[in-house]
């Protein structure tokens, strides 16, 4: 029988990745005691044969869902009240104060260091069928933006020697979560890396279009990477992302997505600028609203933006569009959006109003 229990939490699923973080800890905790055995749980629950845990390390995600969390640290803390219950994690270190108030824990705040060099344990994916692995090969991102919460929980930018050993070889393909690889000193020799993987990777949170240069571009051609992302977060990056743009249709062929941040220093005829511009270059746009990192979800529009705006452009996207992405047909951005900013925002407010009447024939 094992000496030790431990018992790895996420209180609510809302993202088709597993809990990188907690699966580093079960490495963490699996070197440490050789005779211990881990239990993962999603959401509020005691696993079969989880008798009496050690500890329990609860993780949490977006900020707007830290009633959850909260709900899980009071239901372990009823069930095991003798266990040791850390709490980490990304709105963990956002809102620290809020989980310390209702539970009398104080969060572990920013990465876990122990855990980190750690490769995850790829047997606790917690209710997901994971068809990637999952790592970074740098942390941080060296520019701050205000918008951005990622110099709060991971204030320092630095490169990773060792993310090799987070691959799955049994698995096809690799995601980074990297905030901006193509800041690394390590780009190039990372490159080569990943050459001699022979997988299909995906930098989902999008590479920095002002760093991706002629040689960055030829260097990445080398890889499999699909698809291509970039951000267009601010009007003034224009001749950067349409010069991003350029090079990669260059050198190659894979589909290219570009995040859309709205809500936050922008206005609606803004966005439309930016969506519009990227549509008639036969882009695709992925916007991505603004939020403040608060506990509640109330709904916080920028100076320019209302609630009904945002949320008739979040119905856009729900019924109009695969995956929240605007497509690379024009007829149909003209047929939803307008084709000026003034009909965008028309167009908005007319989503909304038929939305408001549906719900009122619900009643």
């Amino acid at each position: 029988m094992p000496k030790y229990q431990f018992l790895l939490v996420e209180p609510i699923a809302k993202t088709p990745f597993p809990p990188l973080g907690l699966m580093k800890i079960s490495s963490m905790l699996k070197k440490k005691y050789s005779n211990c055995a881990i239990f993962s749980q999603t959401g509020n629950a005691v696993p079969s044969g989880c008798q009496h845990p050690e500890e329990i390390y609860i993780t949490s995600l977006f900020t707007w869902d830290i009633d959850s969390v909260i709900k899980s640290i009071h239901f372990y803390q009823d069930r095991f009240p003798k266990a040791c219950i850390h709490v980490g994690g990304i709105a963990a270190s956002l809102v620290p104060d809020v989980i310390k108030n209702a539970t009398g824990i104080l969060p572990h705040i920013g990465l876990f260091d122990d855990a980190e060099n750690c490769p995850p344990d790829y047997s606790h994916c917690f209710c997901r069928k994971l068809k990637a692995s999952i790592t970074y090969t740098s942390r941080g991102c060296p520019w701050k933006c205000k918008f951005c919460s990622v110099k709060d929980h991971e204030p320092h930018f630095f490169t990773r020697d060792n993310w090799e050993q987070d691959i799955c070889h049994d698995l096809p393909r690799i995601i980074f979560w990297d905030n901006n690889w193509l800041a690394s000193p390590k780009f190039i020799e990372d490159c080569g890396k990943i050459r001699t993987l022979h997988k299909r990777v995906d930098f989902n949170q999008g590479l920095d279009v002002r760093f991706y240069t002629e040689e960055a571009a030829k260097e990445l051609a080398t890889i499999d990477i699909d698809p291509l992302r970039f951000a267009f977060d601010d009007l003034k990056h224009e001749k950067a992302v349409m010069k991003a743009i350029r090079l990669a249709k260059r050198y190659t062929k894979k589909e290219i997505r570009v995040y859309v941040l709205y809500n936050f220093e922008d206005s609606p005829e803004d966005f439309y600028y930016r969506v519009d511009l990227l549509n008639r270059n036969k882009i695709l746009s992925f916007p991505m609203e603004y939020r403040q990192s608060t506990y509640t979800k109330k709904k916080f529009p920028g100076a320019s933006w209302n609630t009904s705006l945002l949320r008739a452009l979040k119905l856009s996207l729900l019924y109009y569009y695969r995956k929240g992405m605007i497509t690379e047909s024009r007829e149909s951005f003209l047929s939803i959006y307008g084709k000026n900013p003034r009909e965008f925002v028309d167009k908005l407010y007319d989503i909304f109003e038929y939305d408001k009447s549906l719900r009122r024939k619900k009643k």
